[in-house]
């Protein structure tokens, strides 16, 4: 159904938001552009292989000894990734010292939400989806004028540890059912669009050296924004709206974790977020431990290369 896959990629771009708003302005536009090209071709392949599978992730992943026990790294790693993503977004605030209240409240609001369906984050999604495409084109667009040419020559030197938040979109395809047949390249085109357009007005607001030094670089350019020939506080919905696509990720990943728990313990719904939020949680403060490496690398091998590898032995099964 062409609406259950809308939802389910406008749920994806929500999730998408955040490193193309938090992390890959950082890298520059070139490796930006790089990065998520080449996440937009993953994408579009492992949903032909889907649909040819005609099955999740998990769900082909259970149907062996082998994928299952691949399935408890999957798991973890999940887990791992939720409570580290969930301390990241307390940058979301900068002005205050927000760890953890923020990302206690959004990995709480998002486990409950995965708990009580994947419909409510899929509709959640698609809701926000339509909220965030306003606010970024009205900043985007009138920053575009503004911006400083000369700080757009391309950057050839790149924080490669960055680049692998863009394969976050890739959880999608533990959820939703085999019957979606909408178009993903428009969104898949709208995605890269959208990550290049705002490290490219990250870069052209602040300069590439500014732009790699700060945290929350995309942040800082909003205060340069004129709206009508007027400065504007923009910035605190520059927050609401990472916030919103926080949330939108957190729940995506508490769901896709739901998915690979039914393959073990098909009547474990209602413990599914208490693991996540108390997993979660403790993994807020563990993934402070351990270095930005081990997330890309491991970003690299859970949600890029298992996805890929997943569904193509499920193909070649199908066979």
């Amino acid at each position: 159904m062409e609406s259950a896959a809308r939802r389910l990629y406008a749920l994806g771009f929500c999730a998408f938001l955040v490193p193309a708003v938090l992390h890959l302005p950082s890298a520059g536009w070139l490796w930006t552009a790089a990065a998520s090209v080449f996440c937009a071709l993953l994408l579009a392949l492992l949903v032909a292989l889907r649909r040819k599978c005609r099955r999740g992730i998990a769900e082909l992943a259970g149907r062996s000894a082998v994928g299952r026990c691949a399935l408890l790294p999957v798991l973890l790693w999940n887990l791992l990734l939720l409570g580290a993503s969930a301390g990241q977004l307390c940058i979301a605030y900068p002005t205050g010292n927000t760890f953890p209240l923020v990302g206690l409240l959004l990995l709480l609001l998002a486990a409950y939400a995965a708990e009580r369906g994947e419909q409510v984050v899929l509709r959640v999604g698609a809701m926000v989806f339509f909220a965030l495409l306003l606010f970024f084109a009205l900043i985007l667009g009138f920053a575009v004028p503004k911006l400083h040419l000369a700080w757009l020559a391309p950057q050839t030197a790149v924080d490669w540890r960055r680049l692998s938040a863009v394969l976050c979109p890739t959880v999608v395809l533990y959820l939703g059912g085999s019957e979606e047949k909408g178009k993903c390249a428009p969104w898949l085109i709208l995605g890269a669009a959208f990550a290049i357009l705002c490290a490219a007005v990250t870069a052209g607001s602040l300069s590439p050296a500014v732009a790699a030094e700060e945290a929350f670089p995309f942040y800082t350019a909003a205060k340069s924004v004129s709206v009508l020939g007027a400065m504007e506080r923009l910035e605190p919905l520059v927050s609401a709206a990472l916030t919103a696509g926080g949330f939108c990720l957190l729940a995506l990943a508490c769901a896709a974790n739901g998915r690979i728990v039914a393959v073990f313990l098909p009547r474990a719904e209602k413990f599914t977020a208490i693991l996540n939020f108390a997993l979660g949680g403790a993994a807020m403060w563990l993934s402070k431990l351990l270095p930005s490496a081990v997330f890309a690398v491991g970003t690299a091998i859970f949600w890029g290369i298992f996805p890929l590898v997943t569904l193509s032995l499920g193909i070649r099964k199908k066979d």
